[in-house]
């Protein structure tokens, strides 16, 4: 179904959220014939995702979640969640990084360019809290996600086997 821009409204997720976005996760998860094109989230590392310096942003039409993006900020001791660490060949030494960690449409709101919009929205949050390079994960099987991550300017790094699948490395300096 394709709907204006303006008839969505984009705002920051909070905990009040959680319900409707694991409600999203299950719809989108369950309509993959792949299931390995993406990790499924637990309830924890999502609720996680909705904690500052997080940045969760959800597009809503007609009140229903359509579509959420992450912008995780690992911490310190979770080495295993810095992607930045992964990337082969550049220098992170100084720099502020995070990660697009995740973004989920709606099958019923694909097409309406939701997740261009909401990654631009996860880049001005990411430059306000000092962020410089941004790193993502895309399954090589998805091309839908990886036409939508290099077409928002990500370069492709490497790919390698990150939550025991396999997914190819990207990063944007911002």
């Amino acid at each position: 179904m394709k709907i204006k821009k303006d008839e969505f409204i984009f705002r920051q997720c909070t905990a009040d959220d959680l319900d409707s976005i694991l409600k999203l996760q299950d719809e989108v998860y369950g309509a993959l014939e792949d299931k390995d094109l993406l990790r499924k989230n637990t309830v924890e590392m999502l609720a996680f995702c909705l904690e500052e310096p997080n940045y969760t942003v959800g597009a809503y039409y007609k009140g229903r979640l359509a579509a959420i993006s992450v912008l995780y900020v690992p911490l310190e001791s979770d080495k295993k969640e810095m992607l930045a660490t992964s990337l082969e060949g550049v220098d992170i030494t100084g720099v502020r990084h995070a990660n697009y960690k995740l973004c989920l449409v709606s099958p019923e709101f694909r097409g309406n360019s939701l997740q261009r919009i909401l990654e631009e929205k996860l880049v001005r949050k990411a430059k306000k809290l000092g962020i410089t390079l941004l790193c993502a994960t895309v399954s090589p099987d998805n091309v839908y996600s990886v036409r939508n991550i290099e077409g928002a300017g990500y370069k492709f790094n490497r790919q390698f086997e990150k939550y025991s699948l396999k997914r190819c490395l990207y990063y944007k300096y911002i």
